[in-house]
C-alpha cells in the first residue's frame, strides 16, 4: 500500500512538471480540483503519451511494456482480490461458471431418445388408428332417449304399397282418383275414355309416390340409427382424443426431461473444462512475486522476495534498546507467508527459583539370585515408520551409428512409505503410500517424451484381534495417477489424467497375519468406486462409466494376499495379489491385480529392481479392430502387463517409536 502511494505521488508530481513545461504548446488543460480523481488523471495522461503513435514514441519497448503493465494494474482489480473472490465462489454449493437453458440446445434432434414433433404426430395417428380398429361400436351403450327413439322407429314405405301410403302419410285422394283402378270396361267406350282414365291413373300414382318419397325422407331424417351411430363415433373420438393428448403430453414431458439431462451433462462438461483451465491460470498468477523490506531499529533494511516456487533466505541482525544484537533468518514460504527463525547458536535461559522436594528412595535388596528381580517397566514398540526410495536413470547416445537406432533417456522414481501402529497384538493400524513416476525420451526432441509409469496409491487398514492370529479389519484403498496419459505417439487425445480415473475400495472382513511377512485379507463386504474428474477430455466409457456420468460403484468380494521373503541378505522378493468379484455379475465382472517385485542390493546405495505387474479390469476396455453390424468398433477388456527393470540409487528409512509401560 505504501509503495502504491509513493508511485501515485511521484506520478502526480511528474504530471505537474510536464504540464508546466508544455503549457505554452497546449494552454487548454484540465484544472485539478480537490474533487478530481488524481489516479484517473495520471492514467489518462500516460495513455495519451505512452500509446504508440506517429508523434510520441517510447524510448524503448521495455519502457512502454512496464508503463502499460502499471496502467493495467491500476485500472484492473488486483489479482489477489480476483483469486480470493474466485475461491470464495467455488465454495458455494451448486456453483457454475456458465449455464445454458435446455431450450437453447441447437442439436436436440441428435439427442438419443428425443422425439421430434412429426414423430409425435405420427405416434398419435397410429394410436388413433389402433383405437378405431380395436373398438366395436355396437358395444357402446347409448342414452335412454336414443333407446326410446329406436323403439319408435319409423320404417320406410315400399314402392307400390298404396295401403301403407294412405295410412301412414295421411294423403287424401280426390274422389275422381279413389276408385279409378276398378272402372269397368263397359265405361270405356272410346279412345278418349281410355286416355282420360290413363291420365287419371298416372296422376294418382304420382300423388301417392310423392307422398311416399316425402314420408321416407322425413323418416330417414328422424332415423335413430344414424343418431346412435353418430353418438357412438363421437364417444370413440373423444376417447381417442384424450389418449392422444395424454400421449402427446407424456412425450413432450419426456423430451423436456431428456433435453434437460443432456443439457445438464454438457453444461457440467463445459464447467469442468473452464475450471481446469482457470486452475492453470490461477497457478500461473499465483507464481507472481512481491518484494518486502524488513527494517530493524537501527534503520538497516533487508529486502526479501515473497514468491511461491523459489525459496529465498536472508539473514539480519536486530537490536533492542540496550543495543543487544540477535541474529535471525528470514525465508519466504509462499507469496503471502514470511517465516522468521532465530539462529541456531542462540539460547535463552530463564533464572527461576529452584524448588525442593523431599523424596524417600526405597532401597532394593536383591535376592540371592538376580533373576528373581521383577521387571518394573516394559518397553512397547507402538509405531514403526519407514520407507524406501529408488531413483534410476538410463541414457543412450547414438551418432552416425551404423547399426541404427535412436538416442534415448529414461528415468524412474519410486517412493514407498509406511506408518504402522500395534498395541500388544490387540489392535493394528497399517498405513502405506506408494508413488511411482517414470518417463522415457526417444531421440533428442522433447515432443518424444513419453510416460511409462505413473501411480499414486494410499492404503489404510485397521484391525482388532478376533481370535488367535485373525483380526476384524476394515481397509480403504485409493489409487490414481498424477499426469496425463496418451495413446502414444498420439499426444493430442488425453485418455487419462489426475483423478481420471480414481479407484477407491472400501473393504470389511477378516485379516489373517501369522507373521509380519504374510497377510491374507478376506473382505466379503467390498464396495468399488470409480470416479472420473475430467469428463471433458477423458472418455469415461473406457473405464466402465456410462456416458454423461462421472462415477459408478459396484458391490463385491475382495481378496488380498501379501507375502515377502529375503532370499539372502542382498536379495528380497515381495508379491501382492488382489482379486475383486462383482456380486451383480460374478462370472464376468472380475478384477485381478498382481504385482511382483524383486530387489537386489548391489551396494549400500545402489540396487537393482525388477517389477512384473499383471492387471485385468473388466471395466477397462480396449479396441479389438472388429466392428458390429452397425459399424461400431467392439471394445473388450484385456490382460494388461508391465515389466520394469531399474538400476539406480536407493535409500531406506526404518524408525521406531517406543513407549514405557509399568508392569503390574
Amino acid at each position: 500500500m505504501q509503495i502504491k502511494k509513493l508511485i501515485t505521488g511521484f506520478l502526480i508530481l511528474s504530471n505537474l512538471f510536464v504540464r508546466a513545461e508544455i503549457q505554452p504548446i497546449n494552454p487548454k488543460k484540465v484544472k485539478i480540483t480537490p474533487s478530481t480523481d488524481s489516479i484517473r488523471i495520471c492514467v489518462d495522461y500516460l495513455k495519451k503519451y505512452m500509446k504508440p503513435g506517429p508523434v510520441w514514441q517510447a524510448e524503448s519497448p521495455e519502457i512502454q511494456h512496464i508503463v502499460s503493465s502499471l496502467i493495467h494494474f491500476t485500472e484492473d482489480e488486483p489479482i489477489d482480490s480476483v483469486l480470493t473472490k474466485l475461491t470464495s465462489l467455488r465454495k458455494n454449493e451448486g456453483f457454475k461458471f456458465i449455464n445454458r437453458s435446455p431450450q437453447m440446445v441447437s442439436d436436440s434432434l441428435k439427442v438419443h431418445g428425443y422425439e421430434a414433433y412429426p414423430t409425435i404426430l405420427e405416434k398419435m395417428k397410429k394410436l388413433d388408428r389402433a383405437v378405431w380398429s380395436g373398438v366395436d361400436l355396437n358395444t357402446i351403450p347409448i342414452p335412454e332417449a336414443l333407446s326410446i327413439r329406436a323403439k319408435n322407429k319409423k320404417l320406410p314405405i315400399a314402392a307400390g304399397d298404396e295401403k301403407a301410403i294412405l295410412q301412414q302419410t295421411g294423403v287424401v285422394l280426390p274422389d275422381s282418383l279413389k276408385n279409378i283402378q276398378v272402372v269397368p270396361d263397359t265405361l270405356i267406350r272410346s279412345v278418349k275414355d281410355f286416355e282420360r282414365i290413363r291420365r287419371l291413373d298416372s296422376l294418382r300414382t304420382k300423388i301417392l309416390e310423392d307422398a311416399r318419397a316425402k314420408y321416407n325422407t322425413m323418416a330417414k331424417k328422424q332415423d335413430p340409427d344414424s343418431a346412435i351411430n353418430a353418438y357412438r363415433k363421437r364417444v370413440v373420438k373423444l376417447y381417442s382424443d384424450s389418449l392422444q393428448a395424454h400421449l402427446r403430453d407424456s412425450l413432450k414431458q419426456q423430451d423436456a426431461l431428456i433435453l434437460t439431462n443432456y443439457n445438464d451433462s454438457i453444461v457440467r462438461l463445459v464447467n469442468d473444462s473452464i475450471s481446469n483451465y482457470l486452475q492453470t491460470l490461477e497457478r500461473f498468477a499465483d507464481n507472481d512475486s512481491v518484494q518486502v523490506s524488513v527494517q530493524s531499529l537501527s534503520g538497516k533494511a533487508t529486502k526479501l522476495w515473497l514468491r511461491k516456487n523459489n525459496q529465498m533466505i536472508r539473514r539480519m541482525f536486530i537490536r533492542n534498546e540496550q543495543n543487544d544484537s540477535l541474529g535471525i533468518r528470514l525465508s519466504n514460504l509462499d507469496k503471502h507467508t514470511l517465516r522468521i527463525a532465530i539462529d541456531d547458536d542462540v539460547t535463552f535461559n530463564r533464572i527461576a527459583q529452584k524448588q525442593r522436594r523431599d523424596y524417600v528412595f526405597k532401597k532394593v535388596v536383591p535376592d540371592d539370585k538376580l533373576a528373581k528381580i521383577k521387571k518394573e517397566y516394559a518397553v512397547l514398540n507402538l509405531w514403526n515408520f519407514g520407507g524406501n526410495g529408488i531413483f534410476g536413470v538410463t541414457q543412450t547416445y547414438l551418432n552416425n551409428w551404423k547399426a541404427g537406432g535412436n538416442s534415448a533417456f529414461s528415468f524412474l522414481t519410486v517412493l514407498k512409505g509406511y506408518a504402522n501402529y500395534s498395541n500388544d497384538d490387540k489392535t493394528k493400524w497399517e498405513n502405506s503410500a506408494e508413488f511411482r513416476n517414470g518417463w522415457v525420451r526417444q531421440g533428442g526432441s522433447l515432443n518424444q517424451l513419453q510416460k511409462n509409469d505413473d501411480k499414486l496409491e494410499l492404503i489404510s487398514r485397521f484391525g482388532i484381534n478376533a481370535f488367535k492370529q485373525w483380526y476384524y479389519s476394515t481397509e480403504v484403498d485409493f489409487e490414481t495417477q498424477f499426469f496425463n496419459g496418451y495413446n502414444y505417439p498420439d499426444k493430442t487425445t488425453v485418455i487419462s489424467s489426475y483423478m481420471s480415473p480414481a479407484k477407491t475400495f472400501f473393504k470389511l472382513g477378516l485379516d489373517y497375519k501369522p507373521n509380519k511377512n504374510f497377510s491374507l485379507f478376506l473382505s466379503p463386504l467390498t464396495a468399488k468406486n470409480v470416479f472420473i474428474r475430467d469428463t471433458a477430455r477423458v472418455d469415461p466409457t473406457r473405464f466402465g462409466v456410462e456416458a454423461h456420468k462421472r462415477s459408478f460403484w459396484e458391490p463385491g468380494m475382495n481378496t488380498d494376499i501379501g507375502y515377502k521373503i529375503n532370499l539372502n541378505p542382498q536379495v528380497g522378493f515381495e508379491t501382492k495379489y488382489k482379486m475383486f468379484v462383482n456380486y451383480l455379475d460374478p462370472f464376468r465382472k472380475i478384477d485381478l491385480d498382481w504385482e511382483n517385485t524383486m530387489v537386489a542390493q548391489l551396494t549400500n546405495r545402489i540396487n537393482m529392481t525388477v517389477n512384473l505387474y499383471l492387471l485385468y479390469d473388466s471395466n477397462v476396455t480396449f479396441p479389438t479392430g472388429r466392428f458390429d453390424a452397425k459399424g461400431v468398433e467392439i471394445y473388450k477388456p484385456k490382460l494388461q502387463t508391465k515389466e520394469l527393470m531399474t538400476i539406480g540409487f536407493s535409500y531406506k528409512i526404518d524408525r521406531h517409536l517406543y513407549k514405557r509401560k509399568k508392569v503390574d
